[in-house]
C-alpha cells in the first residue's frame, strides 16, 4: 500500500511538469503563429467587436468599414475571413496572444507602450475624438468647460485616457463615468439619444453615423488631436504584418477605398441625373411600372409605392449608407440577386423591389394574419430578416408572441441595442441600432394616406 502511495505521490508533480509543458508549447505556437500557418489553415481570424466601423449585418449582409477592408485583403491572398465578436476592450490582446485571433480590427487608436503585446499594421485612417451630447442652449463649446460634469467612457479605451489627460490639462475635476453592463462606445451615444445621460467621447467617424440617424446629436466639440487607426497583431506575426502593410500601402491608395470611405462616411442621396416628373393627379413618376409589377403578385402597388417613396424619395440614383443604391435602395449583395446593379432603369428596380418583396413574404408564410405578415416583411426589408428573427425568439422568450407585430415583436426589435439582450444566447446577429420599428409605421402611414 505504501509504495503505491509513494509511486502516486511520485507520479504527481511529473505529470504536473508535463502538463506545464505541454500548455508552455501550446501558448509559444500561439505566440509565434504567423503567415505560414494562416495560410495552411486557410483563414485569417479577426477579433472585432459589433459596431457599425468595425463589423455588423444589415439587410443579410456582413458590413462595417473594417470588416470589408479586411475581407478584400483575404480575397486578395486565397483566404476566408473568420470573424469572432468581443466585447470587452481588455480581452483583446489576451485573445489575440492566445492565438483565437490573428487581427484586432476595433477601430484602433495606435497606442504607445503596448509592443510587449500589440504590433500595428500602418494606420488606414485618421480622426479625433469628439464630445456626443444633445443639441441644446446649454451645449458644451469648449473641452475645459467639462470641469465638474459627469462624462460617461469606455473603460481601458483611449476615451478614458483622453479624458484622465483633459483634467490635467484644464486643472478641475471632471466626474468621469462608466457602465460596465454597455460595452461599447455606439452603446454610450445610444445613452445619450435616450436623455439618460449628457456627455461621452467617440471617435468623429462613428460620432457622423449616428449624427446622420439622429440629428439632434451635436458632435462639433472637438476633444483631441489627430489620432491614426490600425489594425493590431502579434508582435511575433511579423510575416503577416508585412502582408498587410503591403495590401494597406496599395489599398488606401486606391478608387475602391475611395468609394469604401463614401459609403460609410461620406455617403449622401444624390440628385438625379434625369428628371422624372410626377404627373398631375399621380402618387410618382413611376405608377404604371410600379401597377405592373405589383399586379403579378397580386400585390398592392401603393405598398410598393410607399417602400420606394421611403427609401429614396422616388430618386433612382439616390445613394444610402453601406452602398445601398436606387429607388428601392437595394444593397450591393442583394440587388444582383433580383436584376438590379447601380444604373439600372427605374423599371428593372421596381420589378426587382417586388421580388424581393415577394421572397421575403414566402419566408414569413407561417404568419397567418395578413397585417402582421405585411410588418414583418417591411420589419425584414428594413433590418434584415436575421434580426427580426432574433426579435422573435426574444418575444417567445419573454412569454409575447412571437407571429405578432404590435405590441409583442416590435418591442423587442427595440430591446436588440441593448447589451443585456443582443448578447443573449438567443440573438443570432448581435446589436441592431437601426429604426425597423419606426420604418414600419411609416411605410404603412404612407400606405394608408395614398389608400
Amino acid at each position: 500500500m505504501c509504495k503505491k502511495m509513494m509511486k502516486r505521490l511520485y507520479l504527481l508533480p511529473v505529470l504536473a511538469l508535463l502538463l506545464f509543458s505541454c500548455k508552455s508549447q501550446e501558448n509559444k505556437a500561439a505566440l509565434s503563429r504567423d503567415w505560414a500557418q494562416i495560410k495552411a489553415k486557410g483563414k485569417l481570424t479577426v477579433l472585432t467587436e459589433n459596431s457599425t466601423l468595425s463589423y455588423f449585418e444589415f439587410r443579410g449582409k456582413q458590413m462595417g468599414f473594417e470588416y470589408e477592408i479586411l475581407d478584400t485583403f483575404c480575397k486578395a491572398n486565397g483566404l476566408k475571413l473568420e470573424v469572432k465578436s468581443l466585447n470587452n476592450l481588455a480581452d483583446f490582446s489576451k485573445y489575440l496572444n492566445k492565438g483565437e485571433g490573428d487581427v484586432v480590427a476595433a477601430n484602433l487608436p495606435i497606442a504607445l507602450g503596448q509592443e510587449r503585446y500589440m504590433a500595428y499594421s500602418m494606420p488606414y485612417y485618421q480622426t479625433f475624438q469628439v464630445l456626443v451630447q444633445r443639441k441644446s442652449d446649454s451645449l458644451i463649446k469648449e473641452p475645459a468647460h467639462l470641469a465638474g460634469k459627469k462624462v460617461y467612457v469606455r473603460k481601458y479605451s483611449a476615451f478614458e485616457k483622453r479624458i484622465v489627460a483633459l483634467q490635467d490639462e484644464i486643472g478641475a475635476k471632471i466626474d468621469i463615468k462608466y457602465e460596465p453592463n454597455l460595452p461599447l462606445a455606439e452603446d454610450l451615444i445610444d445613452e445619450v439619444v435616450r436623455g439618460r445621460i449628457r456627455y461621452t467621447l467617440a471617435h468623429e467617424n462613428l460620432a457622423r453615423i449616428s449624427k446622420d440617424m439622429h440629428p439632434f446629436l451635436d458632435i462639433s466639440t472637438r476633444m483631441s488631436f489627430e489620432q491614426r487607426i490600425a489594425f493590431a497583431l502579434r508582435p511575433k506575426s511579423k510575416v503577416l504584418k508585412e502582408k498587410l502593410d503591403l495590401f494597406l500601402n496599395e489599398f488606401l491608395a486606391s478608387e475602391a477605398f475611395v468609394q469604401l470611405k463614401k459609403r460609410y462616411f461620406d455617403y449622401i442621396s444624390s440628385t438625379p441625373t434625369e428628371f422624372f416628373l410626377t404627373p398631375r393627379g399621380a402618387i410618382s413618376p413611376f405608377d404604371k411600372l410600379f401597377k405592373n409589377a405589383a399586379k403579378k403578385y397580386g400585390w398592392d402597388w401603393k405598398i410598393l409605392a410607399a417602400i420606394s417613396f421611403k427609401e429614396s424619395r422616388f430618386n433612382p440614383n439616390a445613394r444610402g449608407f453601406g452602398g445601398a443604391y436606387g429607388l428601392m435602395q437595394f444593397m450591393p449583395n442583394t440587388g444582383p440577386q433580383f436584376g438590379v446593379v447601380p444604373g439600372s432603369s427605374p423599371e428593372a428596380q421596381i420589378n426587382g423591389g417586388m421580388r424581393y418583396l415577394v421572397s421575403m413574404g414566402r419566408l414569413w408564410s407561417e404568419i397567418q394574419d395578413e397585417h402582421d405578415r405585411l410588418c414583418f416583411v417591411l420589419a425584414s426589408y428594413n433590418a434584415g430578416i436575421c434580426h427580426i428573427q432574433d426579435a422573435r425568439n426574444l418575444a417567445k422568450s419573454a412569454g409575447l408572441n412571437p407571429n405578432k407585430w404590435e405590441g409583442n415583436v416590435e418591442l423587442m426589435v427595440e430591446k436588440l441595442d441593448d447589451p443585456r439582450f443582443y448578447r443573449s444566447e438567443l440573438v443570432r446577429c448581435g446589436a441592431y441600432r437601426g429604426h425597423a420599428t419606426s420604418y414600419v409605421k411609416k411605410v404603412l402611414g404612407i400606405y394608408e394616406h395614398w389608400k
